[in-house]
């Protein structure tokens, strides 16, 4: 069993709604939405597939955005998988919607509302909380490898159970099955209320599956930065004696202050930080298991065409309009691209004849030892190149499967981080 809540709703209109309406009304949505309380992160209006608007709004790093959507005749849906942060985060989401109807003078239709906690209808906390610890029981019977995280979340972290709140074993999964009870301290958001224990999980889940641990190199990697810390400051001036992260909240706010572009607000609080090292005990080893960042490990990324690439977590990713894909820091830059072949004949060609073919696009540069392996066929050169009015080192590969050919640049500033850029090129792989 999941946890979804689908609400619907019903408009009072005098006429149908453009699709242009509907946006407008959506986009108001977001804005009271964006200034109910901290517990919203974002809200705002997309299309999807079919171009029509969908308002996306997010209140917890654990949870999809939830979605809203309005038709011509005025009919309003709500879908919002809850399950992964908890009883409180659905309980708290259920009161929202129930704010918005009143603000927009709209009713929901109790019986097109589903609700498996029955919360929405009834009130009921404890049987929501119950309902929560009975689906985590559950989950945890069927001995998981993960549990609520994304399927193609690729972090190559070594645990028995990788969780938004840190590893778990086997053990701890076969005790929660039997007594469900003991998975509360699963869910980051318990309680309804905007507590200390809101505000620390919600960090600590951001710190576990989004945080870089750098500097930001970008506009949304200052905001997260700033968003983490200002929910562990929040947590600590509601609960100064709560038990923190101490050593990792320290090495977010020196990221923050190596932000050498602007990209964070967060001031620079020297009281704060001797606060922290009061707290906080001997530091831990790089590398060590037990600090918090599944980040901090390699992650294999899912890419255009079907492809994936294992690259540093601490790498910055985005995606073009053209499918090519781009995963950086100050020093690395890893680009891809996809293509598909097919021979006048219609049926596609073997791994060696599309890697030949992109043999023959290949940049003049040392020849690397290619390889055959797998059902996959590669070949790569390696030299210097002018980027900008500095010299970089460029590794450009190709890896050849049946039908398709996966176009591979590793650029390095240091000509010591060629073993490593080999390693990514032969890192690629179509399929699951």
């Amino acid at each position: 069993m999941s946890i979804v809540l689908s609400l619907t709703g019903q408009l009072d209109l005098a006429e149908r709604l453009s699709r242009t309406e509907a946006r407008d009304w959506l986009a108001r949505a977001a804005v009271w939405f964006e200034g109910i309380g901290d517990a919203v992160l974002d809200a705002h209006v997309v299309r999807d597939g079919d171009e029509r608007p969908v308002l996306l709004v997010a209140l917890h790093p654990a949870a999809p955005a939830a979605e809203v959507r309005l038709g011509a005749s005025g009919r309003l849906r709500v879908s919002a998988p809850t399950g992964v942060p908890g009883p409180g985060y659905h309980i708290h989401l259920c009161d929202l919607f129930r704010q918005m109807a009143d603000e927009f003078e709209f009713e929901w239709v109790a019986d097109d509302c589903a609700d498996p906690t029955n919360y929405f209808h009834s009130r009921d906390r404890g049987a929501c909380e119950r309902a929560f610890l009975r689906w985590l029981a559950e989950v945890c019977a069927t001995r998981p490898k993960s549990i609520g995280l994304p399927t193609n979340h690729g972090f190559t972290y070594y645990a028995e159970v990788l969780t938004p709140l840190g590893p778990r074993t086997h053990t701890w999964a076969t005790e929660v099955a039997a007594n469900p009870e003991k998975g509360r301290d699963f869910f980051a958001w318990w309680s309804p209320d905007l507590d200390p224990m809101f505000y620390r999980g919600r960090a600590l889940v951001r710190m576990w599956l989004d945080f870089f641990w750098r500097p930001p190199l970008s506009e949304a990697e200052g905001e997260l930065a700033d968003q983490i810390a200002n929910d562990l400051a929040s947590s600590f001036k509601l609960d100064p004696a709560a038990e923190l992260p101490w050593a990792e909240w320290l090495e977010l706010l020196t990221a923050i202050a190596g932000d050498e572009d602007g990209y964070c607000v967060t001031p620079n609080d020297e009281g704060l930080s001797i606060e922290l090292w009061k707290h906080m005990g001997p530091l831990p080893a790089p590398g060590a298991k037990d600090r918090i960042g599944y980040r901090r490990f390699a992650v294999r990324v899912p890419l255009d065409g079907g492809w994936s690439v294992e690259v540093p977590g601490e790498l910055a990713r985005e995606r073009n309009d053209d499918r090519t894909w781009t995963a950086w820091d100050r020093t690395r830059t890893v680009w891809f691209h996809p293509l598909r072949f097919t021979k006048p004949g219609g049926e596609p060609p073997t791994a060696a004849e599309t890697a030949e073919v992109g043999r023959k696009s290949l940049p003049e540069g040392e020849p690397l030892p290619g390889f055959d392996r797998d059902g996959l066929r590669g070949e790569a050169v390696f030299g210097p190149v002018e980027e900008d009015g500095r010299t970089l080192w460029r590794l450009s590969g190709v890896t050849g499967a049946p039908g398709q050919l996966a176009v591979c640049n590793v650029y390095i500033e240091n000509e010591a981080d060629r073993d490593w850029a080999v390693r990514t090129w032969h890192s690629l792989r179509p399929g699951p």
